[in-house]
């Protein structure tokens, strides 16, 4: 089997673990992490060829990226598995800014010190959107199973077996039927086929979500899609690099109320007023203090 090896330089201070833990996707088809070893296993789709790939740390300056192919690859791929993990792990995004206000508050010196809050994302816009779809009114493990039934049943296999994650347009060959029956997504047949079908037919791309444009308008774009409320378009406009809305379920809600001591958690408004210090950088801000005891980090009262 065919090996290349990609390096990648990154600035330090980059954690890959703090970055692949920063929420749930790593957990996520067709994604597999070892943590003892600080191992991410994944597929990537590189042109026609679907390779597995491994990336790991040696060292606070570098990644080194392991791709497996059925045959040798082209440079051109290599170069294109480069730019994907650059933008799954957010190595162009400047947050020098949002690290600069988090060295002020004692409760995020934290985030700055380590270099936190590049989210891990998919390849592609298309990837995230479905996924935060499963995400939508069901538990993480349902979350979990339908991106597992959706990868086995459409994705093309890499040389070890793995699969990757459908394109939209071999997602949008198949009706709402195999979306119930198959991925189990229940009501979110239609959203998904809709969804697929705007990919693949060009109505939307990655740069309708990925290019530079007022906040508003972004926001208004993702609540234009089918199944899309305010907590999906505020996580997707996170994965995009807009960070204003705060995107709040039953579980922030839950954990803000943890973390204030409270039986009942604290009003929206009340929320968005504590974290307005941190604009354009509130939600983001808002989960690293959610989250800061998943790397380890003492988590701060947040009021």
């Amino acid at each position: 089997m065919p090996t290349r090896t990609v390096t990648i330089a990154v600035e330090p201070p980059f954690d890959l673990h703090l970055g692949l833990n920063g929420h749930g996707w790593v957990a996520l088809a067709p994604h597999r992490y070892d943590e003892a070893n600080g191992t991410l296993a994944t597929v990537l789709r590189l042109g026609t060829a679907v390779v597995d790939a491994e990336l790991r740390q040696p060292g606070p300056a570098t990644l080194k990226l392991r791709l497996h192919s059925a045959r040798p690859l082209a440079a051109s791929a290599t170069t294109l598995a480069r730019r994907q993990i650059v933008h799954m792990l957010r190595l162009d995004d400047d947050l020098s800014a949002f690290h600069r206000l988090c060295a002020t508050e004692p409760g995020l010196r934290w985030a700055a010190r380590r270099g936190a809050g590049r989210m891990l994302r998919s390849a592609s816009v298309f990837e995230d959107l479905m996924k935060l779809l499963f995400t939508t009114n069901t538990t993480w493990s349902g979350t979990e199973a339908m991106t597992r039934n959706l990868v086995g049943a459409l994705g093309p296999a890499a040389p070890s077996g793995e699969r990757a994650f459908p394109t939209a347009a071999e997602c949008a060959r198949e009706t709402a039927a195999f979306w119930r029956d198959t991925v189990r997504t229940g009501y979110r047949a239609e959203a998904a086929v809709r969804l697929a079908t705007a990919f693949a037919s060009g109505a939307l791309t990655d740069a309708t979500f990925l290019a530079p444009q007022p906040a508003a308008q972004l926001w208004q774009r993702l609540l234009d899609l089918h199944g899309f409320g305010p907590y999906a378009a505020g996580q997707a406009m996170r994965l995009c690099g807009h960070y204003e809305r705060l995107a709040l379920d039953s579980w922030c809600r839950a954990r803000l109320a943890e973390l204030d001591g409270t039986k009942r958690p604290p009003g929206d408004r009340a929320v968005e007023r504590r974290y307005a210090r941190f604009a354009p950088f509130q939600g983001l801000a808002l989960w690293l203090d959610l989250t800061a005891d998943w790397h380890g980090e003492r988590p701060r009262r947040s009021r």
